[in-house]
């Protein structure tokens, strides 16, 4: 009703002349009061939209117009505002007016610049909301489940007509039951008591004001009242989880049933719930009031008669559930659970104590491999899980360096070293956790000897099982260190070998121990050198026993060296071929020279290798050079004097003739003189040889092709050296290229083809065409063919070598005259001429392809065509179009003739060739 107020409003303020004119002050303030937002219809639809138009309001409320502009807001608002339209949607703001500037509308337009031009206080009315329609028996809007709060905005009603209600207003509980707890906000938390039995559905129903306050000249306060059912949750308590251990069943714990109802597994639920066997995979639930097990009878199921005593661990879950009574809540239900753990088998030491020898040098032993454990009907119940299992040292002069890493998959083992200085008794414990049957996780590691606060402590569910493992490590004589490497000159004669044997730094050596050969003869301790050929490795041991009864031993190497040998006097003096350096220098000495040597040379020559190798196939060694190499061996070890010896090299130079020669030549050049091929500083001392036995050489190196044919013959030019060096030579093969002659016969054409030397038929792909049989340049145009001329035509390669030539003598018949075979060279033309663009017979034509080439046969012809009366209506020669039946005479020039038989002349103007006059007819 409001809208259409202002509207009559504006509609008398323009009949009484003043309203509706526009003002230009700045800065002006005007308040505006909406204080029933759920009426306002801006687009008049019939239909409540809550939104309003600054404009306007300020117009109705002062009779002006201000000049626009754009409209802001607080930014919390900007939502609601439309800035260049200055619509405002009211149900966008969420709070009524408490404050009059509470929202503030500022506009600014042209005229007041940076200036503000209106500023507007919208005062809003308080809208506390709609209650959703009452419902049921209880007469209540809403209805909740208490098992979390309830958002009582949600019993007010919130569509496209319907705003929602402000939400600066406050709720109040208007009663005092004891299940009500809390409102914060509009959060509401109640619980509802549990009553066993009826009625089944636990309820109760609470009414709430919602108050939103508000400002004059609107009311000051709107209120709403709601009423909420909350229905109470059903509770199916909290299951228990039981971990039961193999032992204490067979121990008779858990011989008589239990109820599941019992507090020890199910606590606080609600009496109305059932059993579900679908749960229950040992059937001990048999319908759904059944709450009595047995846990014997499940465990008597799992180990199946003894075919599964390694089951690990097994659990059994059991459902009780509470159905909902009403559709706001859920069902609800919970799990007891029975875990059965195997128990452990018992394990021990196999032989107990265990006696241990540490011989020579560092041993190791696994402790885990003297156990023995449980076989029960083919099951082995080997306990090696390092997550579960632990060693740990019960007594002993140490620990052995035991392997105690967390972590480490081989922990089970117990690996421990021991040396000759570790004699004693040690006793080890192992421990193994009983949750190896039945881990929790793939990270889970559980120490059996942790304690309750330790680290790595695991509440065990069965007892931990322990057993103690015994060894004693044996005393024993110590005999000293493997020992090599030692050197001795055979000067020195003897050693004591004793003495020779390193030790370990803290043990000594026994002197009852007992030295042998490789072939196990006893020898004594002092050594004396035997007589020696060359160095020679000597190997002895010393071996002990304890009165322990452990033996040991230790190994002794040593090497005696000979005195240095660089060979007996000089080396064997050597002459070589530069073309073949290739010699081994040590061959070349003399004696039984020692291979330790060294060898040095002219031009820096240096070899460590002993064999000094020379190669001149390898070009990683050096290369020979002349002079004289000595060999020299120094003093071997623990000698000191050295040995040299030297070996001369003489070189010989081969004579250098160059490299091999390949040759190219057409059989028509006719010969070639092999001495001509080789490198102009090759000496011509040397001869050729017919390696392929062509017999076309003769002595002086001349090489004639007339008996050779297609293919390439290898000679050799051969030219002997000093000794040492083989003769120098090198090989020339010559390709001949014998192509065959082409098959042209001689040519005859009629005149009228105009054939070009190009339309000669060959009977070769490369070919050249020549004016004479001498000429040396071929001919490469495409001239025209006269009668009696004579060309030479020959095959070529790509290397230019060509055929003999062929003589091909041409023969060209006039008009009217026969060939050979007795064809005759006619020139008919055509009977009729039709211009009609069809391109058949569109002009005379003077030219037909494989008939007649008029303006090539006879360049000078001419032709004339007269109409039916004798008139010229068209004169042509070679530089005119074809006659296309326009007269290119001057009296009826570019005119179309008419159909009609027209007659023509055709004069050739070419030797014995006369004149041809016919007609045709013209078609339009």
């Amino acid at each position: 009703m409001k809208q259409y107020k202002t509207r009559l409003l504006f509609i008398l303020l323009i009949f009484l002349g003043g309203f509706g004119k526009i003002i230009s002050q700045c800065n002006l303030v005007q308040e505006i009061s909406v204080c029933d937002m759920t009426t306002v219809d801006f687009d008049t639809d019939g239909n409540p939209d809550g939104i309003i138009n600054l404009y306007d309001e300020y117009t109705t409320a002062t009779g002006l117009t201000i000049q626009n502009g754009t409209w802001s807001v607080n930014p919390r608002f900007s939502i609601s505002l439309d800035p260049n339209t200055g619509n405002v949607s009211l149900w966008s703001l969420e709070r009524s007016t408490e404050v009059i500037s509470d929202y503030t509308f500022e506009l600014r337009n042209m005229d007041c610049g940076d200036d503000v031009a209106l500023t507007i206080r919208l005062i809003l009315g308080p809208y506390s909301g709609v209650a959703l329609p009452p419902f049921g028996i209880n007469n209540v809007n809403v209805e909740t489940c208490d098992t979390e709060p309830f958002d009582l905005y949600n019993a007010l009603i919130s569509n496209d007509l319907i705003p929602p209600p402000h939400l600066n207003g406050e709720w109040t509980y208007n009663g005092t039951s004891p299940s009500f707890i809390s409102i914060s906000g509009s959060e509401l938390m109640v619980e509802i008591p549990y009553q066993p039995g009826l009625p089944l559905v636990d309820q109760e129903v609470f009414e709430f004001t919602y108050e939103v306050p508000g400002i004059s000249p609107c009311a000051l306060s709107m209120e709403t009242t709601v009423r909420v059912s909350v229905v109470r949750e059903v509770d199916a308590g909290t299951g228990a989880f039981i971990e039961i251990c193999e032992e204490d069943i067979l121990a008779g714990v858990y011989d008589l049933d239990i109820d599941l109802r019992d507090d020890t597994y199910l606590e606080d639920e609600d009496i109305e719930g059932f059993w579900s066997s679908f749960f229950d995979p040992t059937n001990q639930i048999s319908d759904v009031g059944d709450s009595t097990i047995n846990i014997k009878e499940i465990y008597e199921n799992i180990i199946d008669g003894g075919n599964n005593l390694d089951f690990g661990c097994e659990s059994f879950v059991f459902r009780y559930t509470v159905e909902q009574r009403s559709g706001v809540c859920m069902d609800q239900f919970t799990d007891i659970t029975f875990r059965i753990h195997e128990r452990l088998k018992p394990f021990q030491q196999i032989n107990s104590p265990v006696e241990l020898c540490p011989n020579s040098g560092t041993q190791t032993l696994r402790l885990f491999n003297l156990l023995e454990f449980t076989n029960q009907n083919g099951v082995d119940f080997i306990y090696d899980n390092y997550r579960y299992v632990q060693w740990r040292l019960v007594s002993g002069p140490s620990d052995l360096n035991l392997n105690t890493t967390f972590d480490d998959p081989d922990k089970y083992l117990g690996r421990v070293s021991y040396g000759r200085n570790d004699s004693g008794t040690y006793v080890f414990e192992y421990a193994v956790h009983p949750s190896i049957n039945c881990p929790n996780s793939l990270s889970e590691i559980c120490f059996p000897f942790s304690e309750p606060d330790g680290i790595r402590y695991c509440e065990p569910y069965c007892s931990i099982l322990t057993t103690q493992v015994t060894i004693q490590i044996l005393g024993v004589d110590y005999p000293g260190e493997d020992t090599d490497g030692l050197n001795f000159c055979e000067t020195e004669e003897s050693v004591d070998l004793r003495s020779l044997l390193r030790t370990n730094g803290f043990n000594t050596i026994v002197t009852t121990g007992v030295w042998t050969n490789n072939n196990g003869d006893v020898i004594d301790n002092t050594f004396v050198f035997p007589e020696i050929d060359n160095q020679q490795t000597f190997t002895f041991t010393y071996s002990t026993a304890s009165d322990d009864g452990c033996a040991d031993s230790a190994n002794l190497s040593f090497t005696i060296f000979k005195e240095a040998n660089a060979g007996a006097g000089s080396g064997t003096s050597t002459t070589l071929c530069s073309d073949d350096l290739t010699v081994t220098l040590f061959e070349l000495l003399e004696g039984d020279p020692d291979t330790t040597g060294i060898w040095t040379g002219p031009f820096g020559y240096t070899s460590m290798d002993h064999l000094g190798v020379f190669d001149a196939s390898d070009d990683t060694l050096p290369i020979l050079g002349p002079g004289d190499y000595v060999y020299t061996v120094g003093g071997n070890i623990g000698c000191s004097a050295q040995d040299q010896t030297t070996v001369s090299i003489a070189i010989v130079e081969p004579i250098e003739i160059g490299n091999d020669r390949n040759e190219t030549f057409c059989k028509i050049d006719g010969r070639v003189n092999l001495y001509s091929l080789l490198d102009s500083d090759t000496v011509r001392t040397g001869v050729f040889e017919d390696t392929d036995n062509t017999e076309a050489l003769s002595p002086d190196g001349v090489l004639e092709f007339e008996t050779l044919t297609n293919g390439i013959f290898n000679f050799r030019y051969v030219v002997v050296n000093a000794l040492p060096c083989d003769e120098s030579s090198l090989n020339v093969a010559v390709q001949i290229v014998d192509l065959p002659e082409p098959n042209v016969p001689d040519q005859e054409f009629c005149i009228l083809d105009g054939k070009r030397l190009d339309d000669i038929e060959v009977d070769v792909l490369n070919y050249n065409w020549y004016a004479n049989l001498e000429s040396d340049m071929p001919i490469i145009d495409n001239p025209l063919l006269f009668d009696n001329q004579v060309y030479y035509i020959a095959t070529v390669d790509a290397d230019n070598c060509e055929s003999e030539r062929v003589t091909v003598a041409i023969n060209i018949l006039n008009m009217g005259e026969r060939f050979s075979n007795g064809d005759l060279c006619s020139l008919d033309f055509q009977d009729g001429v039709s211009p009609d663009g069809n391109n058949q017979n569109d002009t005379f034509d003077l030219f037909v392809e494989d008939e007649f080439n008029i303006p090539v046969a006879f360049p000078d012809f001419d032709l004339k065509i007269y109409n039916r009366y004798g008139a010229t209506v068209y004169e042509g020669n070679r530089n005119t179009g074809e006659f296309r039946g326009e007269s290119n005479v001057s009296i009826r020039l570019g005119d179309d003739l008419p159909s009609g038989t027209y007659f023509y002349i055709f004069t050739p103007n070419f030797e014995n060739n006369f004149p041809i006059q016919g007609s045709f007819y013209l078609s339009r």
